[in-house]
């Protein structure tokens, strides 16, 4: 029986090339946010399980406004991980 060689597919490797482009590591709401792509966990736990991406320690923190009929009601914290691209 033939080896076959693992590859990333099109999201992983976008995903990867994010990372590339953000040494400090980054987080998939930033990602929304800044690249306007979002990505399943399917995509980031194989990344993380090939040891091509790893989650850094701790989290990164944010605050959200909760907005309602255009008037700020009240805020939202999230904690969210921060992934960085291995070697």
């Amino acid at each position: 029986m033939a080896k076959t060689t693992w590859t990333p597919n099109e999201k992983q490797t976008r995903f990867l090339q994010i990372l590339k482009e953000n040494p400090d590591g980054i987080t998939l709401r930033e990602i929304k946010t800044r690249y306007g792509v979002e990505f399943a966990t399917g995509t980031t736990n194989t990344l993380l399980s090939k040891g091509m991406v790893r989650k850094a320690d701790g989290t990164r923190d944010f605050t959200a406004d909760i907005v309602y009929n255009g008037e700020v009601i009240g805020h939202k914290s999230y904690s969210d991980t921060v992934y960085v691209l291995v070697g």
